[in-house]
């Protein structure tokens, strides 16, 4: 190419960067009714996916769709909007379109953790009302949730969710943070969410589906009424609350402490469990209300009381513990097989009923006399003292007892242990057994005291390499080592 010709094309390029050649750029101006904020934005940067609204007051459509605003322009040729009237708000969400609808999310966390909580609100309620792109909702929405805290104490308005432009689902987030709120509405499916924390808030009709999943969750000093917490994790913390109609899914670890449960539930615990997982439950200094249902392998409970008539456990051969417990009544438990109920340092202060489990005693006192129904104790049990009165049918006494006091009671078809420690040191003086069965006594054996008890139809049993049993005679060397001074004993037909 000759040098005039490439003068020429070096001159062409210069012309068409020329900026005197330049359009100029065409600029729309935006405030809010009754506010003094305004925002300049780009005509260019307003289209049909950035902001349908506001492409529609500036550029009104063809077509005159309903659903798009009308504009309205005051006297200084500004666009008026509805909101937000928070400054910081309205700049967030001009920003967003200028960038086309939305931001990096450094720049979003940035300039979100800017914003007061009432400013958070409004960017998230207006978001909708500039039918900002969904990737914009969501920024917001999760910076929303990462940390929304009120004041202290319980504002006087709640915050309706409903109300929000908030997005509802597919979102993995680090964190949702509520704390001294009212909040009613909350909705969330088909998202994961690295930690959620409720602190100090009254939560109202609130779904987290059971979609949602979570690292852990914690709910700490908190009221919740028709809440459905159908996370899907793998710890969950409850501290301090009242929970009312609600609902909690536990994956395999749930505490409570200091807590009031009325009417909850815990639906989906054990729909997709594991194979050979183990879901264990806590509860502390807290109350359960009505009849309950716990889909839970071992349940410990600590000077925690149960209110209902019935309590159900879906999980067969499941175990219940009560520990530190002052007991007046005991809800009926109904298990696929035997339940494991144990009690550890508990005062029984009513009669109580026991029937059809495996029952584990551990410093026990009995204030009034007890029924035990078809009941097998697995561990010997030990320094336990059955007030008169105190009715056995068809117990088994696995290991036998040992220093336990059973004055004025009464033995139907029980099993009292085999081997020579079945019966040690027990006072079990005035009792009536009824075609119960004893182990066999030799020298090594302890002495025990059924002074003036009544035996009918009983037998003694040997458990060695060749079983057997022989009948209960209370001259019988194999009862040399109890007292059996004033004893009756009997088959059922006559007296002896």
């Amino acid at each position: 190419m000759s040098c005039g010709a490439g003068r020429r094309e070096a001159h062409r390029v210069t012309a068409i960067a020329s900026p005197k050649e330049r359009p100029l750029e065409e600029y729309i101006t935006f405030t809010v009714r009754g506010q003094s904020l305004s925002e300049q934005v780009t005509k260019r940067a307003l289209t049909e996916e950035v902001s349908p609204i506001l492409m529609a007051m500036v550029e009104p459509p063809l077509d005159g769709a309903d659903h798009l605003r009308r504009a309205e322009v005051d006297a200084m040729g500004r666009y008026v909007l509805e909101g937000p009237a928070s400054k910081e708000a309205f700049a967030l969400l001009v920003e967003c379109v200028r960038q086309g609808g939305m931001m990096q999310s450094s720049e979003m966390s940035r300039r979100a953790a800017e914003l007061d909580l009432e400013a958070r609100i409004e960017a998230c309620r207006y978001v909708d009302y500039y039918l900002l792109p969904g990737r914009s909702k969501m920024q917001l929405t999760k910076e929303l949730f990462g940390s929304l805290v009120g004041s202290e104490g319980f504002p006087r308005e709640v915050l309706d969710m409903d109300h929000l432009g908030l997005c509802r689902s597919e979102m993995i987030m680090e964190k949702i943070y509520l704390s001294n709120l009212q909040i009613k509405n909350l909705r969330l499916e088909n998202s994961h969410v690295r930690k959620i924390e409720i602190h100090g808030c009254n939560l109202l009709d609130c779904d987290l589906s059971l979609t949602v999943t979570a690292g852990e969750v914690t709910i700490v000093g908190s009221r919740l009424e028709n809440v459905q917490m159908g996370v899907f994790t793998m710890v969950a913390t409850v501290e301090d609350c009242q929970l009312i109609n609600c609902n909690l899914r536990v994956v395999e670890e749930l505490f409570v402490s200091d807590s009031e449960l009325d009417s909850c539930t815990f639906k989906g615990s054990d729909e997709d469990r594991k194979d050979r997982q183990f879901i264990c439950a806590v509860f502390q200094t807290s109350e359960l209300h009505g009849d309950v249902t716990l889909p839970f392998d071992k349940v410990v409970c600590e000077e925690t009381y149960f209110h209902g008539k019935l309590l159900k456990m879906t999980k067969g051969g499941s175990s219940i513990s009560l520990k530190r417990a002052r007991l007046r009544t005991l809800p009926r438990i109904d298990c696929d097989g035997k339940i494991n109920l144990s009690l550890e340092d508990c005062d029984l202060l009513e009669s109580l009923t026991f029937q059809g489990m495996l029952l584990n005693l551990r410093s026990i006192h009995c204030f009034k006399p007890c029924e035990f129904l078809e009941v097998e104790f697995p561990s010997k049990v030990c320094e336990i003292n059955f007030p008169k009165n105190s009715r056995f049918y068809n117990v088994r006494f696995k290991d036998g007892l040992r220093a336990c006091v059973a004055n004025g009671c009464r033995f139907e078809y029980c099993n009292l242990g085999y081997g020579q420690e079945a019966m040690a040191d027990c006072l079990m003086t005035q009792c009536n057994f009824q075609s119960c069965r004893f182990p066999f006594l030799e020298d090594g054996s302890p002495v025990s005291n059924f002074a003036g008890s009544n035996f009918v139809n009983c037998r003694i049993q040997w458990s060695g390499p060749f079983a057997h049993e022989e009948s209960f005679v209370i001259n019988s060397h194999w009862l040399r080592k109890w007292n059996l001074a004033g004893c009756t004993v009997s088959d059922g037909q006559t007296g002896q």
